[in-house]
C-alpha cells in the first residue's frame, strides 16, 4: 500500500498555473489592443462588432461610432481586462441555460487518457441531445499510458509510458482519478541500496546511508587527468539544486524572487527565458550577472550526471518551475517539506494501463472506434447545419465527412500536424506551435529474466535505479516485484533513455508487435553487455551468465510510434511564453479544442492531460451556454488552477479570440 500524505498544504501556490494565467493576460491584452487599433483605423470587419459584448460598463459613449454598443476608451491592460457580461448576468439570475433542441454531436480524436477523461466528464454531466464519438487511430486505448505484459502472471509487465507519480499538490487531480477508478497503488522507490553507478569506465556502488562520499570516484577531474574542474566534479547536485547551509544552486535565486514578489520575480525570470539550461550555465551559472558561467567540460559533466544527453537544451525557466513543483517535499519521500508533510512516489499495481482500461469500461466500448485515423478537420460556416459544421474525415473513407458541433483533438501535436487543417481557421501562432513545439524522445527496453538475479546476486533488493554513461543510461529496478519469489521469473526495465540517448538506442528498436525472443539481436547483445559492465561481480562474471537468465524482451520507441511521434512535450527556450496561450485557446468559431499534456502548464504529466481535458469541456459548455452544466462541472470535477473562469478572468476573452475568422485575427 502506498504511503499517503496527511493532506496538501492549504496555502500551496501552483506557480506554473500562476505563470500561465499571467501569460494569457499579457497575450490577450496585446491582441485586443491590436484589434482595437484595427477598428479605429479601418473598421476592419463587421465580425468584430462582437467585441462590444465585452465592453466595460464605464466605456464612454464617445466611442460608440467605433463599435455599436460602446467599447473601450483606452488600450486594454493585462490587469484590467474587459469583464465577462454573461457571468454578470448569470449572477443576477438573468441568464438561463439554453436547451439544446437538436442533436449536438461531439468528436473526440484520440482514446488516450485525455480523450477518455473528456468522455467521463461529458457522461457525468448528462446533457440532453449531446452525444460523442471517440476516434482512435490505433488498436488499443490509453495512448501514452501503455503497459506491456509478458504474460498474465502477476507483475509480469512493465510500463512503456507513464509509470510513476509523485504525490505532491499539483498532482491532486491525478490521485483523485486513481480514487475514482479504484486503481490499487503501491509505493515507488527512486532509490535503494546496492544500485550501481558507472561513468568513465569506473563502477561504484554508493551507500545512501554514508554521508562521506568518495572524491572523484569516476576519475574525470583535472587532478586525475580528466577535464572537469576539481571544484565542480563532486558538486553537481549542489551547483544545480543547492545545499542546505551552503550554496543556493542555480534555480534558487529565481524561486526566491518568484515567492517574494511574483511580478518582479517573473520579470527577473523573463530576462533569461530564452536561455537553455546549457546556455544559462555557460553565461550565468556562477552569478546572476554575466559573464560568470561554467566551461563546456563542467556543463557536460553536470548534464551527464543529472539527466540525459541533450536535455540541458530545454528552456532554463522550465527547470526553475520543475524545481518549484517539488518544493514541498524531497523526491525520495523520506524528508518533510513545508508544513511538515511527507510525500511519496507511487505506481499503479498491475501497470498504469489498468487506469485507462477502467476508464474505457466505464465509458463503454460502443462509443470508441478503433483503427480510425483522422486525416482532415475543417469548419464550414456556410453549412446548412449551423451547429454540426466542423467536419472530420477519416482515412478509411476519404469521400465521407461527418459534421460535429465540437471537435476535441487529444492527439500529440505531431499527429495533428499530419492532418489537413487548412479549413480550421487556426491562427498563425497555433499553426507554428503544432509544427515547432519540442517533444522529447523516450525509449524503454525491458527483459524478462528467469530469476531476479539483481536481487539474488547483486543485493539490489529495494528498487531504485542504476545510472551510467553506457548506451542503456538508466536501468530501473521495479518497485512492484521486490517481494516476489526470488526463484521465479521477473521483469527488469533494463534501459530507460531520453533525448539523444533515446534517439541513438532507437536505431536498434523496431517497435515490433508483442514480446520478442531474440537474445542474439543487436539490441540484446548491446544491452546484456552493458548490464554486465554495470553489475559484474564474483557471481556475474561473463555475458553468458546473463544470456542464461534471458527469457524474452520488449522494446519501444515513442518517436517511432505513429500514434505519438514523441514521448512528451518539453518546451525549448522561450517556447512556453510564445505558444502556451494559443495552444489553450479554442479555434474554428470556438468549436475546435487542442487538448493533451502539451496544451497544459503541467505538460509531460498525466495531470496536464486531465486539466487540458477539463478546460476544453468548459469552453464547449460556454460556447453553447450550458450554464447549469458548468455549475455541475465545477461541483463534480472542481476547477483547474490555470483557467480563469471568473467575471474578471480571461476564459471569455480566449473564447472571443478563438471565434474570429482568420482575416480578423490579430496574429
Amino acid at each position: 500500500m502506498a504511503t499517503k500524505p496527511a493532506g496538501y498544504p492549504a496555502e500551496f501556490i501552483d506557480y506554473r498555473a500562476k505563470r500561465a494565467k499571467t501569460l494569457i493576460r499579457d497575450d490577450v491584452s496585446v491582441e485586443l489592443n491590436t484589434i482595437i487599433e484595427n477598428l479605429k483605423t479601418s473598421a476592419k470587419s463587421q465580425n468584430l462588432e462582437s467585441l462590444a459584448t465585452y465592453a466595460k460598463p464605464q466605456a464612454p459613449e464617445s466611442l460608440s461610432s467605433l463599435v455599436p454598443g460602446n467599447f473601450l476608451s483606452e488600450p486594454v491592460d493585462p490587469h484590467d481586462l474587459p469583464i465577462d457580461p454573461d457571468l454578470d448576468k448569470r449572477k443576477k439570475g438573468e441568464l438561463k441555460t439554453e436547451p439544446l433542441e437538436k442533436p449536438y454531436k461531439l468528436c473526440i480524436i484520440g482514446a488516450g487518457i485525455t480523450g477518455l477523461y473528456i468522455a467521463l466528464i461529458l457522461d457525468s454531466l448528462k446533457i440532453k441531445n449531446v452525444s460523442y464519438t471517440i476516434l482512435e487511430r490505433g488498436e488499443r486505448v490509453g495512448g501514452r499510458v501503455y503497459t506491456q505484459k509478458f504474460s498474465d502472471k502477476e507483475h509480469d509487465y512493465y510500463d512503456i509510458g507513464a509509470m510513476r507519480f509523485p504525490n505532491i499538490p499539483i498532482m491532486k487531480r491525478t490521485f483523485e482519478l486513481f480514487k475514482k477508478m479504484k486503481v490499487p497503488q503501491r509505493e515507488y522507490f527512486l532509490q535503494g541500496k546496492g544500485c550501481p553507478q558507472r561513468f568513465n569506465d569506473y563502477t561504484i556502488i554508493p551507500d545512501p546511508n554514508n554521508p562521506n562520499k568518495p572524491t572523484d570516484p569516476f576519475r574525470v577531474s583535472v587532478t586525475n587527468k580528466g577535464n572537469v574542474p576539481n571544484d565542480v566534479v563532486d558538486r553537481v547536485d549542489e551547483i544545480l539544486n543547492g545545499k542546505k547551509g551552503g550554496n543556493e544552486g542555480v534555480f534558487e535565486p529565481y524561486k526566491k524572487a518568484l515567492k517574494a514578489d511574483w511580478k518582479e520575480g517573473l520579470k527577473l525570470l523573463q530576462t533569461v527565458d530564452e536561455y537553455s539550461t546549457r546556455e544559462y550555465l555557460k553565461q550565468r551559472g556562477k552569478s546572476l550577472k554575466p559573464p560568470a558561467g561554467y566551461d563546456l567540460a563542467s556543463i557536460q559533466w553536470m548534464e551527464t550526471m543529472n539527466t540525459s544527453s541533450g536535455l540541458f537544451d530545454q528552456g532554463f525557466s522550465e527547470s526553475v518551475f520543475d524545481a518549484l513543483d517539488f518544493d514541498y517535499g524531497d523526491e525520495d519521500g523520506k524528508n518533510r517539506g513545508d508544513n511538515d508533510i511527507k510525500y511519496s512516489w507511487v505506481c499503479i499495481e498491475g501497470g498504469t494501463s489498468l487506469l485507462t482500461d477502467k476508464m474505457k469500461k466505464e465509458i463503454g466500448e460502443g462509443k470508441i472506434q478503433l483503427n480510425k485515423r483522422v486525416d482532415a478537420i475543417s469548419l464550414d460556416r456556410h453549412a446548412e447545419d449551423k451547429v454540426n459544421n466542423v467536419f472530420v474525415r477519416c482515412s478509411d473513407d476519404p469521400k465521407k465527412t461527418t459534421g460535429y458541433a465540437t471537435v476535441f483533438n487529444t492527439t500529440p501535436l505531431g499527429c495533428l500536424q499530419r492532418m489537413d487543417l487548412t479549413g480550421l481557421e487556426l491562427d498563425h501562432v497555433q499553426k507554428d506551435a503544432i509544427r515547432c513545439l519540442h517533444y522529447d524522445h523516450s525509449v524503454k527496453v525491458a527483459i524478462k529474466f528467469k530469476t531476479p538475479w539483481w536481487r539474488t546476486k547483486c543485493g539490489i533488493t529495494e528498487g531504485g535505479i542504476a545510472s551510467t554513461d553506457l548506451p542503456l543510461r538508466t536501468c530501473v529496478y521495479p518497485s512492484y516485484n521486490i517481494k516476489d519469489d526470488p526463484t521465479s521469473s521477473a521483469v527488469l526495465l533494463v534501459s530507460y533513455t531520453w533525448a539523444q540517448d533515446a534517439s541513438r538506442i532507437a536505431a536498434l528498436v523496431r517497435n515490433e508487435d508483442g514480446v520478442q525472443k531474440k537474445v542474439d539481436s543487436e539490441l540484446m547483445q548491446l544491452i546484456l553487455y552493458n548490464l554486465l559492465q554495470l553489475h559484474r561481480n564474483d557471481k556475474i562474471t561473463s555475458i553468458d551468465d546473463l544470456r542464461a537468465e534471458y527469457d524474452s524482451h520488449h522494446a519501444f520507441s515513442w518517436a517511432d510510434d505513429p500514434s505519438a511521434t514523441g514521448a512528451f512535450a518539453l518546451f525549448g527556450p522561450g517556447q512556453f511564453k510564445q505558444y502556451y496561450s494559443h495552444l489553450t485557446r479554442p479555434a474554428a468559431d470556438c468549436k475546435f479544442h487542442m487538448a493533451g499534456e502539451a496544451s497544459s502548464t503541467h505538460h509531460a504529466w498525466i495531470v496536464g492531460s486531465l486539466e487540458s481535458a477539463y478546460r476544453s469541456v468548459y469552453y464547449f459548455l460556454r460556447k453553447y451556454k450550458q450554464w447549469d452544466a458548468i455549475e455541475a462541472l465545477k461541483k463534480k470535477w472542481d476547477k483547474i488552477p490555470e483557467l480563469e473562469m471568473e467575471e474578471d478572468g480571461t476564459a471569455h476573452l480566449q473564447m472571443f479570440l478563438g471565434s474570429l475568422k482568420e482575416e480578423d485575427q490579430a496574429v
